[in-house]
């Protein structure tokens, strides 16, 4: 059995805004100071205070804002970038973020590549990277960490190697981001209750969920999955609905739904860590946790008749989202309004 969610593919590649290369000034001489920030997560040595710029990087359908430091040093530019992919990050696979982030920059500066390294700091998964264009030489480093990718980079004029390239790189730091957390604190999430006739369900969504339909592949054909997926700060909701009619027909509602469990685990590259089974109603189901190198996953699973049900919390690792079990507990069946 296939998973009921498919983790869709990003264009992960930043945008970056990097100075314009200005004649290098000999007479001046860098005070190396250190730069932090608690809302941004990370901390480095800069020569200078950094300018902080915000833009709207469109990925796909959907925008995310894209946080810039950058600073000048005679001709050279150093920068940090971090942005927040959320829910969507995180279930995400990193080596994939990483490729297309690395790939992204490097096509975005017209430049082409010179060497490249899988890296790590602390829990994160990273890459580095040397680069050239016609006019510049790039130096660069990118991390993924709980669906922020943060990206540290050197750009020189070409064959002028900067001495501080490696003290710039080396002193970049991952810190703790305490503001989302005390956010949600002070401000309970809204939600109401939605209801959704046609697929015979209701739920507690922290905000109206987006819905959505793709055809899935499987063993005994193609059927229609729809999904419903809401956000709330770094963590996603989903529930999911898929009728496989007649081709469950005589199936083991404890196989079919093991089938689905092992589906969805793969899917988000997760290691189970716990499971069991549950009712709704008459219904049968299976309730499991797993973790992957980013997000912790609370999810259940329902055989109605031929229609599969599944609700799930994506979470970043670590940090368990409050309402998870408000979600959860809160899926009921309905009379379906209508056929599909």
């Amino acid at each position: 059995m296939h998973s009921m969610h498919r983790t869709r593919s990003l264009g992960f590649g930043i945008v970056f805004a990097l100075l314009t290369l200005a004649t290098p000034l000999a007479a001046q001489t860098p005070q190396w100071k250190p730069f932090s920030s608690s809302t941004d997560g990370f901390s480095a040595l800069f020569p200078s205070e950094p300018e902080l710029t915000r833009n709207n990087v469109p990925v796909g359908s959907t925008t995310y804002e894209l946080h810039s430091y950058v600073t000048e040093a005679g001709g050279t530019a150093l920068y940090v970038g971090v942005c927040d992919y959320g829910a969507s990050g995180v279930a995400a696979d990193p080596t994939e973020m990483l490729a297309g982030a690395k790939k992204g920059a490097v096509e975005h500066m017209s430049a082409h590549l010179l060497s490249e390294k899988k890296i790590s700091l602390d829990t994160a998964h990273g890459v580095a990277f040397e680069a050239e264009s016609d006019k510049l030489h790039i130096t660069a480093r990118i991390y993924m960490a709980g669906g922020v990718l943060y990206q540290t980079m050197v750009a020189s004029p070409l064959n002028e190697a900067y001495a501080d390239a490696a003290r710039f790189l080396d002193s970049f730091q991952l810190l703790p981001r305490p503001a989302a957390p005390a956010a949600a604190a002070a401000k309970p999430p809204e939600g109401a209750s939605y209801r959704y006739g046609a697929d015979g369900f209701s739920a507690w969504f922290p905000s109206r969920p987006a819905s959505d339909k793709q055809n899935v592949s499987t063993a005994a054909g193609t059927f229609e999955l729809r999904t419903y997926v809401a956000q709330d700060a770094s963590t996603t909701l989903i529930a999911a609905v898929c009728d496989y009619g007649a081709t469950l027909t005589g199936k083991d509602p404890d196989v079919v739904l093991d089938g689905a469990k092992n589906g969805a685990i793969t899917n988000v590259k997760a290691k189970l860590t716990s499971e069991k089974k549950i009712t709704l109603g008459s219904n049968r189901g299976v309730e499991f946790e797993a973790d992957n190198d980013t997000a912790h996953i609370s999810a259940r699973i329902y055989l109605v008749g031929a229609t599969l049900y599944q609700t799930m919390v994506a979470a970043p690792l670590n940090a368990r989202y409050a309402d998870t079990a408000r979600f959860l507990d809160s899926f009921e069946l309905l009379p379906k309004a209508a056929a599909h």
